[in-house]
């Protein structure tokens, strides 16, 4: 009778997860939509993987087109491409939802090298600069080094008299003249290509591709990339819109990165594309080889103001070239597009690999992730928010998922902990559902394993058993279909202060880790802001600086794609564009509040506009970091009405409508059974995700909530 009583309550409210409603039977027993999706798509995977409870699968099909590549799985080439239309049939026959990879091996958007192999000018470059000094109209006779490609500009700096330009042939690889009264100095801006030290060359032996990566902001090399992949796996499929979700891609990115940290690079680089100066003069309305020097050097306001106008440029072109074009390929055709990034848990990173991150991920129908999976000794203090970045994204875009893998790989656990044990997937899992992710995908090995792998690397798999690995698809699968769909009730926004990272970061020679060093002030000031949130107990979402400047105002709120923000937070930052600075001063007029932490900008983007962002701010003052949360004060709804404990160091709570009826989700953060008090009145619903079970108490109670386990808690 109390089983029938809660099934009626839960109809009744109307709770929903993509218009499915969540039933006692489906919540014991998850669709397969909420299970995660495991990688490979093959006849062997298709009779395993129901077994371990898997609700669907991402289909690899490069060695099934590219048979060349040497890497045949269960030699399933040797049927011809039509077998891919055959196994997604096989999938969706046994309800799987079915998602394509796009690329041969990764990272995406070089299609095997075949682009590039298309066209050489399609492939990657760098833009490098080269400096030689002298005195007085000498003669200068420069060429460039063998390993250069052309000089695109050049100029002669004097040191009383400012810079003159040089004139260069297109495709010059010399130039000559006379140098100038005084001392000089020349500066040669040539492109590089980019055929080894990249992390495009790093997956050759694993995938068998040529490493040959194409440069991802040109959008005619793009379009072949779209040929060479997208299209003939598609072809293969009878209508596609009623079969596959859509293409996910793995780690597109500028590939500007010294990749092998072993090596010394010869250059320090920075993106260059042929469309670059266009696009920049058209959003910043001034001449791009102006100030290329200062992407390389100097760190006065001029020199980082241009790098800001430079990095936006790429990051715009980029977004235009690839996560736009294949969008829309992909919406004309039915379907969505998806895929997860290179380092994204790095402000610093978000800059060096994309211009922009949150921009980037914008144009994609379903923003997605993939972070390690910490060892219980980091449970506490991993950087679990990076996965705000893109639910925040999805909330600006009004899009109802965000996909996640569980990589056992990344974060430096390397290829021999290839099977964390169940907590650490379970801890994975909360948080990631906590900061907003609604799909998982997986690529974990059930089977145990050992030895020298694909890459040559030594290997480690303990695998999983069926009952082991049906257990997380059926906890996983509990949550997400509660919380897809979901919109997290948060009052409080976190601008995303991508300019200050934009600002300092120069062409670079080094990895990475190195580079990152180099801004670890910066990106600690913001993990800082973040946990000061998140330890408050504050519900937040983090806004791009467009989305702020197109956002409504009214009544004293922010009103961004599914949000609306009655505080806006600003971390420490030092330049303010213009029409952000307007809104700012709109939105506080209308009501709104805004928190400047530690620091008020003191200048403009852009030089001319200085004075008017002064006026703006002027009579704004600095708020220190411990007195963030309380001028905050409540940062949800009055919906919200229940009090949980013990606090956010231990216990942490998500709180979101799920059609228009709150929904609490209790993270258990700790290694052991935690005691915790649901504060209220009346009677709530608890939806045990470890058990499958639904059960209703009258508050106040008491329960106890197993080591890293999640609860959910509906009025």
């Amino acid at each position: 009778m109390k089983k029938k009583f809660i099934w009626t309550v839960l109809c009744g409210l109307g709770m929903s997860s993509g218009g499915m409603a969540v039933t006692e039977e489906t919540f014991k027993n998850p669709p397969n939509d909420y299970r995660i999706t495991q990688y490979q798509l093959t006849s062997q995977t298709l009779e395993k993987y129901p077994q371990y409870g898997v609700g669907g699968v991402m289909g690899f099909f490069y060695s099934i087109l590219y048979p060349e590549c040497g890497k045949q799985q269960y030699k399933m080439g040797e049927n011809g491409p039509e077998i891919i239309g055959e196994l997604v049939d096989a999938a969706r026959a046994i309800d799987y939802k079915v998602w394509l990879a796009d690329d041969w091996g990764y990272p995406s958007g070089m299609a095997g090298g075949r682009v590039v192999a298309e066209n050489p000018d399609f492939e990657v470059r760098s833009l490098v600069m080269l400096t030689q000094k002298g005195q007085g109209e000498e003669t200068i006779d420069f060429s460039l080094p063998d390993d250069l490609h052309d000089i695109i500009y050049a100029s002669l700096n004097s040191v009383s008299n400012g810079a003159v330009q040089v004139p260069v042939e297109t495709g010059s690889r010399s130039l000559s003249g006379k140098g100038v009264s005084g001392d000089w100095k020349l500066r040669v801006f040539a492109r590089y290509t980019r055929n080894k030290d990249t992390q495009g060359q790093s997956t050759v032996r694993q995938f068998g591709h040529a490493g040959r990566y194409p440069d991802l902001m040109n959008r005619e090399a793009m379009s072949r990339f779209l040929a060479n992949m997208h299209e003939p796996i598609l072809a293969q499929i009878d209508d596609p819109a009623s079969k596959v979700e859509g293409f996910y891609c793995n780690e597109p990115n500028l590939m500007q990165t010294h990749w092998n940290g072993k090596t010394k690079a010869p250059y320090a680089c920075a993106p260059w594309s042929d469309a670059l100066p266009a696009r920049f003069k058209t959003m910043h309305g001034y001449d791009l080889f102006s100030v290329l020097p200062a992407v390389f050097e100097g760190e006065d306001d001029d020199a980082r103001r241009a790098r800001i106008h430079y990095r936006q440029a790429v990051g715009d072109l980029l977004t235009d070239s690839f996560s736009r074009q294949i969008r829309e390929w992909c919406n004309e055709r039915g379907i969505k597009s998806s895929g997860h990034y290179l380092l994204n848990d790095y402000l610093t990173q978000h800059v060096q690999g994309y211009g922009d991150l949150m921009k980037f991920v914008s144009e994609f129908d379903v923003p997605a992730l993939d972070i390690p999976i910490p060892n219980p000794d980091q449970f506490l203090d991993f950087r679990y928010q990076q996965s705000r970045f893109f639910s925040s994204v999805a909330a600006w875009k009004e899009k109802d998922q965000v996909i996640m893998l569980l990589d056992p790989i990344i974060g430096g656990y390397g290829l021999t902990r290839l099977s964390p044990d169940l907590p650490l997937l379970l801890n994975s899992i909360n948080m990631a559902s906590f900061h907003g992710v609604t799909l998982f995908t997986s690529y974990l090995p059930f089977e145990a394993r050992s030895g020298e792998g694909e890459t040559g690397r030594q290997e480690a798999a303990k695998g999983y058993t069926a009952e082991e690995f049906r257990f997380v698809n059926e906890y996983t699968g509990r949550i997400t279909q509660v919380l897809r769909g979901a919109k997290r009730d948060a009052g409080v926004a976190l601008y995303y202060p991508i300019a200050m990272f934009q600002a300092d970061l120069l062409a670079s020679d080094m990895g990475w880790g190195k580079i990152n060093q180099l801004h670890q002030d910066k990106q600690e000031a913001w993990d800082a802001t973040e946990l000061t949130l998140i330890n408050g107990d504050v519900s937040y979402m983090i806004v791009h600086p467009e989305a702020v400047a197109d956002a409504e105002i009214a009544g004293g709120h922010l009103k961004i794609g599914y949000g609306s923000y009655h505080t806006l937070v600003m971390p420490a930052m030092e330049f303010l564009p213009l029409d952000v600075a307007q809104q700012l001063s709109r939105f506080q007029e209308s009501g709104g509040k805004i928190i400047w932490v530690d620091s008020v900008p003191y200048a403009a983007e852009h030089a001319k506009h200085d004075a008017e962002v002064k006026a703006l701010l002027e009579q704004v003052s600095a708020t220190d970091m411990k007195g963030v949360v309380p001028a905050i004060g409540n940062s949800f709804s009055d919906d919200f009405n229940l009090t949980f404990s013990p606090g956010s160091d231990q216990l942490v709570v998500g709180r979101f409508h799920q059609k228009n009826k709150p929904v609490y989700f209790l993270v258990n953060r700790m290694q052991d059974e935690l005691p915790i008090k649901i504060i209220g009145e009346g009677q709530v619903k608890l939806l045990d995700p470890s058990t499958g079970e639904i059960s209703s108490v009258r508050l106040p109670a008491k329960r106890k909530l197993g080591a890293v386990r999640s609860l959910i808690v509906m009025p």
